[in-house]
Formats: C-alpha cells, structure tokens, sequence
C-alpha cells in the first residue's frame, strides 16, 4: 500500500470537469461516451504515492495507487527506447510558415512566431483558433537552440511573456520552455537580467500554504513569503503542453529560501474547478545561460536584486570563515604564549610622603593652617598652563633588572580629589649612566552641571617601557603639581616588569574582526535591499501594522 507520510494528509492538485481521454485502446469496462464530461479531484501526491477521486458515480469512486519504477513490472519481451529529441514538420493553417514540433505527441497550443496565430494541435495536426495581438519581444534565446544545461541536453521549443503589476507598475518577464532528452519539460525564465531554471513539483511534496502564511517548511528547508501576485499571459511564441492563452491569469504566491524560490500558481477554470501547481526555481548566474546555448555577445547586467538571488556577500563571509577562525586560533595561542612568558614582577614600590622630602614645606603648610590660609584650591579640570615644579627629589636604591627581554611598567597611585599631581621619574642605568625618561600624571575631577553628575580622570596611571638591558638601575622621582603645597600628603609609586599589553592583542583582534564585521553589514544591507521589493518586507509589515 502506498505511504502518505505520518500525518497521512493528502494535497489536491486539481478539480475540474473533462471528457474522458480520446486515447483509449482495447477493452473499457462499463459503458463510455467520448461526449459525456467527468468531474474528478486530484491527483493527490504524498511520498510517491498518489490517488483520484472521480465523481461519475454516486458515491465517488477513490483510487489509489503509488509510482513505480519501469524495472519494476517486470514486463517481458524487450525494452522501450527512450525518445529522441526530434521535430515534425509542419506549416501554419493561417500563413503557411514552416513550424517544428519537437514534442507533438504532448503539444496542445502553438503560438506561429510568423504570424502571430494561436494554433491548436490534436493528433499531430494544427488548426487554426485565433490571431494575436504579440507584444514586441527581444528574444534571447530563439525557437529551437539546442544546449547542454547542467549537464543535461535540452532544447528550446517554447516562450511566454508574462507580466504582473503592482501599484500601477506592469513587471514584465520572459519564460523559456525547454524539452529534455527524456521529453521532459523545464523553464528558463529571465526577469531583469536575472535568471533561473524552474521545474514542475508534484502539490503533495509542498505542504498547503494558506493565505497570508509568511513561512512554511518544504522540502527539508523553511521558505519565506516573498509576494502575491496575479500573472497575466502577454505573449506566446511556439509549442506548450497545455491550452495556453493569451490574457491567461493565474494567481502567484512566491516563497524564497535563496538561491532557491517555490512558486504556486493558482489558476480558475472556466466553469468548475480550479488548478494549483508548484515550481521549484534555482537561480543561475547569466554566464552559465550563454555558455550552455552558446549566445553570441554577453548576457545584460542584472537589473536590482532578484528576490532569490544569493547574497554574495554570504559567500565572502562563508570564504573567510576558516582564514577568520585560523587567525583567531593564532592569535590565542599567541596570547597564551604571551601570558605564560610575561610573569608580572615587581621590581620597585615606594610610599613617598612629599612632607618628609621636603621638611621646610611640612614647616609652612603648619604656618599656614595656623593662620587659617588653605593649603590648595580646587583647580578646574584642566591641566594647568604652567607646573611648578618642586624641589623634592627622590632617588631609589639599586634596582637590579635580570632578564632584558621584558618590558617595565611604572604605575603612579594618589588620592587626588578635584586636583592632579605629576610625577616626572627616569630609569637611569648605574653602569652607563643612559636614563629611560617618563613622566606620569594622576588627575581626578567630579561634580555636578545641570543637575547631573560628572566625573573625569582617574587617581591611577600606568607607563609602558620597553625592556631595558640586564644590570642595575635607579630611580629618579620628581613630584610636580599646581601651587605652594602639594594636593596630598602621599603618593605611590611601583616599577613592574613582564606586564601584559592586552591593548595589543585587543588591536589584533579588532584588525582580524574588521573585514567579517565588514561583511556582516554588507549582507545585512543586501538583505534590506532584497525585502523592500517584498510585500512582506519589513517596511511592508510596518506599513500594514499601522494601518
């Protein structure tokens, strides 16, 4: 029996009224006029499987079935060729010109590309039904051209142009029938520059997609809701294999999961029924169109962003995926490295009390607070334009340094308030007498403007210095700030060396992360571009939100 899947729904295809087939050989139970009409449901497809309701009989008549493979009948007596790709030559009923049919066996209309008349075709001969009224049309690829498309030999036997509007705007674009070497059909259909290669799907493989479903899930994939359109028949230029006609209308619902699009097309019939049929669409890049059909000249620039048109820019970022994970990769190790081989020593601290450097300065500051004079104003945060720099001198013991490949941090600490302090230091070495000068600064401003509170600086600064050879070194420190007296009492003071830069690696790994987030904008702005032509973009949805 057949498998219609877990949840066991079946989708309709078609309902319509026909007469029974005019292909029918050998014995045929029941009675059966050629005139008399049918009313059927299907097929319906799930899985391979598929089923018909027919409505000639009360109470309808349900078959089910499943496809096969040929092999699988096991048929004795020999194996059919497959057919050929061949033409049957024919002339138009109305101008005479010559026509080929490459699939007569399947040919239902033909558009004469002489003179403009809608042909039909029945039993391999063609009868005239109606002149036409053909829009000019640049043909890119003429009736019969023969090409090799994805490894597949086709040939070319029919063209539609069709169109939709929206919002007063006609969009016209042009589909290429092709026939296969197994006499199947395929679409190549050009809008704007772009193209694509469409093939039919059977209804039950896609789930029913209601009105104003945004997404659904088809195919191992989910799709996004594009746009709704209504698809008009302007133009019709040689064979097809249902009866086509101009002004023909169906209703479009396009789902995009780019460089993928699934298409359904709702078509009302004349009378009873209706008719809904699913495409699956690839999008091609134009060089492989004209490289396939050897078109002279080269293929017109695409014209905006087709609605599944892959984001190039995805491939870029998808490219540089493993040089961006490789650099990253790198750069740990190196900072590993890094951490493991600059072991934080330090070298140096000191307490200085500016008092006892300079004991006539402790002498006056105790004159001033006896007459009331304060020791310092609060100065505006901004460093002054001159510095008085003081006598207080500070010089350290020897210093040994051991290893001279390491750099050396020297960090000042004071509990500035509303003020700064500097210190103006040197490394000097005792063999050679060679300084490595300096200067530090701690400068901390807060307060209140308009109500809000601010504050800038820090009472914390650190200077970087590159390593310096082995031997032993000291110190000189030089206290400077604005005034008589200092703004604090004390200040600290530390030399370290092996410290980590992570200003360094932070600038790496901003260096290594600028290109992806570069192209991270760039796919989200050919995005934005790509679903503000969408009935279902976001401008769309907010537009219809506020309505």
């Amino acid at each position: 029996m057949p498998t219609w899947g877990p949840a066991g729904f079946l989708t309709v295809g078609e309902i319509e009224a026909k007469p029974p087939s005019t292909g029918r050989r050998g014995e045929i139970p029941g009675p059966s006029s050629p005139s008399a009409t049918c009313r059927f449901a299907g097929p319906l497809r799930r899985n391979g499987a598929f089923a018909t309701l027919d409505y000639s009989e009360e109470p309808p008549l349900f078959f089910l079935g499943r496809e096969i493979p040929l092999a699988d009948l096991r048929i004795q007596g020999g194996t059919r060729k497959p057919p050929k790709v061949g033409a049957q030559g024919l002339n138009c009923p109305k101008c005479g010109g010559a026509l080929a049919l490459h699939a007569p066996d399947q040919t239902q209309r033909v558009g004469c590309p002489s003179c403009g008349s809608l042909l039909s075709a029945e039993n391999g001969k063609l009868a005239f039904l109606k002149s036409l009224k053909q829009p000019h049309q640049e043909v890119v690829i003429p009736l019969g051209t023969e090409g090799v498309l994805q490894g597949e030999k086709v040939i070319c036997i029919g063209q539609l142009r069709r169109s939709c509007t929206v919002e007063g705007t006609a969009y016209p674009w042009t589909e290429y029938l092709l026939l296969d070497s197994q006499h199947g059909f395929k679409w190549l259909v050009e809008s704007d520059g772009h193209w694509s290669l469409a093939v039919a799907l059977p209804p039950g493989e896609v789930p029913q997609a209601l009105d104003g479903q945004k997404n659904i899930h088809a195919l191992g994939g989910n799709w996004r809701r594009f746009q709704d359109v209504e698809a008009v028949v302007e133009g019709v230029w040689g064979e097809f294999y249902w009866m086509v006609e101009q002004g023909e209308r169906v209703q479009v619902a396009e789902f995009v999961a780019p460089p993928r699009s699934l298409t359904r097309e709702r078509q009302k019939h004349k009378g009873v029924g209706e008719e809904v049929n699913w495409s699956l669409s690839t999008y091609l890049d134009p060089e492989a169109v004209w490289t396939a059909f050897k078109l002279k000249d080269a293929p017109s620039a695409p014209r905006g962003i087709a609605s599944f048109q892959p984001n190039p820019h995805k491939a870029t970022l998808a490219k540089s995926a493993l040089w961006i994970v490789g650099a990253l990769g790198l750069l740990l190790i190196l900072v590993m490295v890094e951490s493991a081989t600059h072991r934080n020593v330090e070298l140096f601290r000191k307490r200085l009390d500016l008092y006892d450097l300079a004991p006539g300065l402790r002498q006056e500051a105790a004159e001033a607070v006896r007459k009331g004079i304060p020791l310092r104003r609060p100065n505006p945060p901004s460093a002054p334009s001159t510095a008085e720099v003081q006598e207080p001198v500070y010089f350290s013991g020897p210093i040994e340094i051991k290893d001279g490949r390491r750099n050396l941090a020297v960090t000042l600490s004071a509990p500035v308030n509303n003020a700064w302090i500097g210190l103006e230091g040197a490394l000097v070495s005792e063999t050679t007498g060679v300084a490595e000068l300096f200067l530090l600064e701690s400068s901390f401003y807060h307060g209140v403007d308009g109500g809000e509170s601010w504050a800038e600086g820090g009472q914390t600064s650190t200077v970087f210095l590159s390593a310096v050879p082995p031997g032993s070194y000291v110190l000189r420190l030089a206290p400077q700030w604005d005034g008589k007296f200092p703004p604090v009492g004390v200040l600290d003071v530390q030399l370290r060396q092996g410290v980590m830069r992570w200003l360094y690696p932070g600038l790496a790994l901003l260096a290594i992360l600028v290109v992806p987030l570069i192209l991270v904008f760039q796919v989200a702005a050919f995005e934005g571009r790509r679903w503000q032509e969408s009935m279902y973009g976001t401008a769309a949805t907010a537009s219809g939100d506020d309505e």
